[in-house]
């Protein structure tokens, strides 16, 4: 007799689907049949955990948005601002490769438009993890490390090199690895950022 998954369990089973499918197709092709269909489970099923296709996205973006503040718990256990930056280049890094879709997300109308909860929560992902960075080279700058920039617009240009490194990893098919980009942006941000 097969053991009942937890709520728990099947939630993360239904985020990694949606992760597939907005990979495949975009988030726009995200339906609770599609979702139901990859599970193997009846449609009916998916609504014992959502209610609607709007509800089980809004939950995929605040499990992204965990996946993102754990992102920068790893790299708060870098002994200086470098090595800091450079766990949330290799674990966010890691986290694109695994689910191939935060690009997309970021880019898609389908989170802007309608239900404002999907939009609100999407916000509230990005700017915390932006302030984790602007955190980080603040501490930086005090600490002597850091040339004294603006921390806000550092931040905005170190999640504006994921965003790039991943648009030009996708539109090459992902023929490279990720994780072989991080010295070679570290080794830019020292000549821009380090003392």
């Amino acid at each position: 007799m097969r053991k009942r998954k937890s709520i728990k369990e099947r939630k993360e089973e239904v985020f990694l689907v949606i992760s597939q499918i907005i990979a495949e197709k975009g988030l726009s092709e995200v339906s609770t049949v599609e979702v139901a269909k990859r599970l193997g489970v009846s449609q009916p099923a998916i609504y014992k955990y959502f209610k609607n296709k709007d509800e089980m996205i809004v939950y995929f973006l605040e499990h992204l948005k965990g996946q993102l503040e754990e992102v920068l718990k790893k790299a708060s256990k870098g002994k200086n601002t470098r090595e800091k930056l450079k766990l949330i280049y290799k674990e966010h890094f890691k986290l694109i490769e695994k689910t191939k879709i935060l690009p997309r997300i970021i880019f898609s109308d389908v989170v802007y438009l309608g239900n404002p909860a999907k939009k609100e929560v999407l916000k509230d992902a990005i700017l915390t993890y932006k302030k984790g960075i602007i955190d980080i080279l603040k501490e930086g700058i005090e600490k002597g490390e850091v040339v004294n920039i603006d921390p806000e617009i550092g931040a905005r240009l170190f999640i504006g090199s994921i965003i790039a490194t991943t648009l030009t990893w996708m539109l090459k098919d992902m023929e490279f690895k990720l994780s072989e980009q991080v010295d070679r942006l570290m080794e830019n941000w020292d000549k821009m950022l380090f003392r």
